[in-house]
């Protein structure tokens, strides 16, 4: 006996589990003799392309009356491998230009004793490229007597050139409904009994494909007895669905005690973290169906929370795949606890009714902020590392350069000019960031900020001295506002308001004093240097020798 898949393998287009929207069309074009040259079967692994290839190969000389009927000697043959006229080619390993060459070469003879020759070319996507262009003109005008049937799991791996001369049917993955009856029929005509759940679980652990389920089927036939799910689980190595639900209920709950003993107990029993937390997974997601009331056990939390959990779950095994031990254990399960709750926001404090708030005097200093207290700060730095625990790692390492703020309802964050590549992928990621910085921090809104530099440079100015203080000097009357001068100050001409230093330069008096305006000195024209006097000539004194009064 061979293995469950090829002994149970489908005889007819009736056993086909699934793919109608394949059948269909085929089963037509054989009644009608409308086949076409060259056929492409796309699809995941294990959903019956090689298979349907076969049929077709099996129809195209049917000697029965529904064709394929799979007990003439054409058809039988066809299935055993040995009909001389169906040729099957795994193009994984004859992929170069000579086996094209070869190809064409049997392409040119006859068939034997079918209608038509048929060549089945599995895994066509791992041709090469020249091997691809040497087969086009064969492909393209086919002599009439020939029929291709290329089947791959990598369509957009072949060639648009390819795809242009075959007509191309996707298959799909098998629903889990689907795989358990055809395990059914397997497990009937062997004369054996199994549990729905078992079947079920089975289906599902094969991820649609049904040679995956037969051959997992096939390694528990050797158990005793009916089929149970929890033989299933044991013989499969997968942790007990009931000790999972018990776990998902106590970390719900915040039973941090209760659900570590319990992790810690599956653990000891041999499970991989991986394998807890993706059977952990299946029960979360289990609840979230029952809470929209599609049938599964309930869990004490709400959808949103379960999302959230599901979520954090995922990314952690990201983590695990690195670290798999007790302690990444632990801290998976730990991040599920303290959850976003899902009710109603609560209402803005009131006003204060203390009376009136006087309105702030606009020339009065702009008083400093007061400094956050110690256990915000410290809040917000424990709330910003689970945030940053909870982020993808690509996604982490744009968002872990920015300095969290909040103000309100809003989330700031604030990147150095430095950063400006890190602020602009994260600020591109908005839409996944703001629902994780609604469960942690409780925000409504997320802000992203690019901190530039001030013009003034980035060395900080220069300390000011104290300016000695002036002798007093009598009032004297205001005189009418000027217009404000522009920022050029000249030397030149009559002396300075102001005394400077002896030794300090004046220039530098101008700029403490720009800065204490507010303002900023853009350049300075220093007096020019007093000329020597020249005596006097006797042309200036006169010709009598004596100067005019």
């Amino acid at each position: 006996m061979g293995a469950l898949y090829r002994t149970f393998r489908p005889l007819t287009f009736q056993e086909v589990v699934g793919q109608e929207h394949v059948k269909e069309p085929l089963l037509r074009a054989i009644r009608e003799g409308r086949l076409a040259q060259a056929y492409l079967f796309s699809g995941p692994r294990g959903v019956g392309k090689t298979t349907t290839a076969r049929l077709l190969a099996m129809a195209v000389g049917c000697q029965g009356q529904e064709r394929p009927c799979g007990v003439c000697p054409h058809c039988q043959a066809v299935q055993k491998g040995a009909h001389p006229d169906v040729v099957e080619i795994d193009a994984a390993s004859n992929n170069s230009v000579e086996d094209v060459r070869e190809l064409r070469e049997r392409i040119l003879l006859a068939p034997l004793t079918a209608p038509k020759k048929v060549f089945i070319l599995d895994e066509a996507h791992m041709l090469s490229k020249s091997a691809f262009n040497a087969l086009l003109k064969t492909l393209e005008e086919p002599p009439p007597h020939v029929l291709f049937v290329f089947a791959t799991t990598e369509p957009e791996r072949m060639p648009p050139t390819i795809l242009s001369r075959v007509q191309h049917y996707r298959f799909r993955r098998l629903r889990e409904e689907e795989i358990a009856l055809k395990l059914r029929r397997i497990l009937e005509e062997m004369g054996r009994e199994a549990e729905e759940e078992a079947l079920l679980l089975i289906a599902r652990l094969s991820d649609g494909a049904m040679r995956d389920a037969e051959s997992l089927l096939e390694r528990l036939l050797l158990l005793e007895g009916p089929l149970t799910r929890t033989q299933v689980e044991a013989a499969l190595g997968l942790p007990p669905k009931e000790a999972l639900a018990r776990l998902a209920e106590a970390l719900l709950l915040g039973k941090v005690p209760e659900a570590l003993k319990e992790a810690r107990r599956l653990y000891g029993l041999g499970f991989a973290p991986r394998s807890l937390v993706g059977g952990l997974m299946e029960v979360l997601r289990e609840g979230l169906y029952a809470a929209y009331g599609l049938g599964g056990a309930r869990l004490p939390a709400g959808p949103e929370e379960l999302l959230q959990a599901l979520t954090r779950l995922d990314e952690a095994l990201e983590r695990l795949s690195r670290r798999s031990d007790l302690l990444a254990l632990e801290a998976a399960l730990l991040n599920l606890l303290n959850l976003a709750p899902t009710g109603p926001a609560p209402p803005p404090e009131p006003a204060s009714a203390s009376g009136p708030v006087p309105e702030p005097d606009p020339h009065a200093p702009a008083r400093p902020k007061a400094p956050p207290e110690a256990g915000e700060t410290q809040d917000l730095a424990e709330g910003w590392r689970a945030f940053l625990e909870a982020l993808k790692p690509t996604l982490r390492a744009f968002v872990r350069e920015a300095r969290p703020h909040l103000e309100g309802k809003t989330l700031i964050l604030r990147f150095p000019e430095s950063k400006a590549f890190h602020h602009k992928k994260a600020e591109e990621q908005k839409a996944h960031l703001l629902p994780l910085a609604r469960a942690q921090f409780g925000v409504e809104e997320l802000a992203f900020v690019l901190e530039k530099k001030s013009l003034s440079g980035a060395s900080p100015p220069p300390p000011t001295r104290p300016v000695p203080p002036r002798e007093a000097s009598p009032p004297v009357a205001a005189p009418p506002p000027e217009p404000e001068p522009p920022l050029v100050v000249d030397l030149e001409g009559e002396d300075p308001p102001w005394e400077a230093e002896e030794g300090e330069d004046p220039s530098e008096e101008l700029r403490r004093l720009a800065r204490l305006l507010g303002g900023r000195l853009l350049w300075v024209r220093k007096p020019k240097a007093p000329e020597a006097e020249e005596p006097v000539s006797e042309d200036g004194i006169g010709g009598n020798g004596i100067m005019p009064p």
